[in-house]
């Protein structure tokens, strides 16, 4: 009930009651209790008077759980809007959340969203809460490569969000490598890989090595294919090119597919050298060594050096050097299925 229309209604009872009263006996009345003296009034008004009370007492009442299903209401209310929030972030892959919910009805969910990452189906496209649709629309502009204001949704740069505008951006020139790689903290350990990648293609030795960490087997072919190139070329000694080896671990296979690259542009002699020091250093590199020296036609030497080794190592050697022991003249690099 409406608290005016309550308060209406009480006092027309009030003066009903007090007209009845005062119809049937017009007298007054005074009286002590517990220790008070009440003063000669109409009978009317003593009968009115625990109305009275009565209704300021319900008036108080009505107040008290007024306020307490306010205090409730706002409870709920928050939490809400912590759920949308926690469901916000749990779209856009936000991974530090930990949001606190008041109401019980809300801590169950709020603990399984907190801890799930919700992926849409493309269908989805707006759900009629601000929030999320902006999400959703995020989630799609950047899907489709489009130019998005994403500041304002604060988000961390290891998002996968973020990653993908951040490679977008890259991509349409919006910022260079150079930029990139000198905050690594803002763009995270990807777009800085993908930076690198192009990075290395054009970029001077010393500025390549300052940022040696984020080479990948793809980058590290591209960067020692330009030893000695006509376009991007560089110069680098075998003890810089060791050093940037050493940050990778590269199998028999990888040291292959390195040699390979540089045989390009690359001086052969230097070459022969940069494997064999390798080698020595590193078993898994004399697979490097032995493609290098049948791939630069350095036959004795490449099948002295497998006569020294165990009959079960280096098997494939073996078999290509008994192959060109029987007159069989294939390049290695077919040999080993490998791009001449």
């Amino acid at each position: 009930m409406q608290l005016k229309r309550y308060s209406i209604a009480s006092f027309i009872l009030m003066i009903l009651v007090a007209a009845a009263v005062y119809s049937i006996d017009n007298g007054s009345l005074s009286f002590d209790l517990l220790g008070m003296h009440f003063p000669n009034l109409p009978v009317a008004f003593w009968v009115v008077v625990p109305l009275i009370i009565m209704y300021l007492a319900s008036l108080l009442h009505m107040g008290v759980y007024a306020l307490v299903g306010n205090y409730k209401l706002r409870r709920l209310s928050k939490d809400h809007e912590k759920m949308v929030d926690a469901l916000r972030d749990s779209l856009l892959g936000v991974n530090d959340r930990n949001y606190v919910y008041k109401s019980d009805a809300y801590k169950l969910m709020g603990k399984l969203i907190d801890n799930a990452l919700i992926l849409p189906y493309e269908t989805l496209r707006i759900v009629g809460n601000e929030k999320i649709d902006e999400a959703l629309e995020l989630m799609r502009d950047v899907k489709e490569k489009k130019k998005v204001d994403i500041k304002k949704f604060h988000l961390p740069s290891t998002t996968s969000i973020a990653i993908q505008n951040n490679l977008n951006r890259f991509e349409r020139g919006e910022m260079d490598a150079d930029s990139i790689l000198s905050r690594p903290d803002s763009y995270g350990e990807i777009v800085c890989a993908k930076a690198y990648e192009s990075y290395v293609k054009t970029a001077s030795v010393g500025s390549v090595i300052k940022f040696k960490h984020l080479f990948t087997k793809s980058s590290l072919i591209d960067f020692v294919q330009r030893i000695n190139a006509s376009e991007n070329g560089i110069q680098i000694s075998n003890e810089e090119l060791a050093t940037i080896f050493s940050s990778l671990k590269l199998s028999g296979n990888d040291w292959i597919d390195l040699s390979e690259a540089m045989s390009k542009n690359m001086v052969p002699e230097q070459r022969i050298r940069l494997f064999e020091m390798l080698s020595e250093h590193n078993d898994d590199a004399m697979e490097g060594y032995l493609y290098t020296l049948y791939d630069l036609q350095m036959i004795d030497t490449a099948n002295e050096i497998l006569n020294t080794t165990s009959s079960n190592d280096y098997l494939i050697f073996k078999a290509y050097r008994d192959l060109k022991r029987a007159n069989k003249h294939y390049d290695i690099a077919i040999f080993l299925r490998r791009n001449c």
